[in-house]
């Protein structure tokens, strides 16, 4: 319960903090809950990662060293017992270097992630997505978004085009980008119903808020 009164502070306090006109102290408060959930997500992909990278190297299950070691022929004790125990574990353990290489791999298609969002914003005049310059405050509707850990960047493409939008800002702390909805009614109600509809979009999105401008 906690956790869900914090999360709605935090969701109040976004479109002020993107628009930096929050205090020093809810500042603060907003980049240390954004930091938690981006370090959380890393976690996340990386042991998905993880499970995934040990699938395809065809990683032996859990109770292997035990059977394997069982049907081996008794011997003495001593280096030679232990001497086979090490070979057998090599083979059946997961290492720190292993470990720490599919780490590094998550951690790259994180960032490859963000490379790919971000590259949304140099698009040229005539395609469908401008540079955060080219919109204009009577261009339509704002609205803050996070794209979730697994959206490629074809799929957030195809997703701004159904709702004729295009990214004006970010980047942000969080992974939380701006973006400019084209429409003529800025009425409340079409506000609510095209955020809803984002929001429902959950392939491809993590979390939409209304912008304050």
């Amino acid at each position: 319960m906690n956790e869900d009164v914090e999360r709605a502070e935090i969701e109040k306090l976004l479109p002020w903090y993107v628009t930096g006109r929050l205090g020093r102290a809810d500042t603060s408060k907003v980049e240390n809950y954004l930091d938690v959930l981006a370090q959380l997500d890393l976690i996340r992909a990386e042991r998905q990662e993880t499970v995934h990278a040990n699938e395809a190297m065809g990683w032996p299950p859990s109770g292997m060293r035990d059977r394997l070691m069982a049907s081996l022929p008794p011997v003495r004790a001593g280096h030679s017992g232990r001497w086979l125990a090490s070979v057998v574990d090599f083979f059946t353990l997961p290492t720190a270097r292993r470990v720490q290489w599919v780490a590094f791999v998550a951690a790259l298609f994180v960032l490859a992630q963000a490379a790919l969002i971000t590259s949304l914003l140099v698009r040229s005049s005539d395609q469908t997505y401008q540079v955060a310059a080219g919109a204009s405050q009577a261009d339509g509707l704002s609205a803050l978004i996070a794209f979730s850990d697994d959206a490629k960047a074809p799929a957030i493409e195809r997703l701004l085009a159904e709702f004729d939008a295009n990214i004006v800002d970010g980047p942000k702390p969080g992974g939380v980008y701006k973006i400019r909805l084209r429409t003529l009614d800025k009425s409340r109600p079409t506000q609510d119903a095209l955020l809803s509809k984002l929001a429902e979009r959950r392939d491809v999105v993590r979390i939409v808020l209304p912008s304050t401008d």
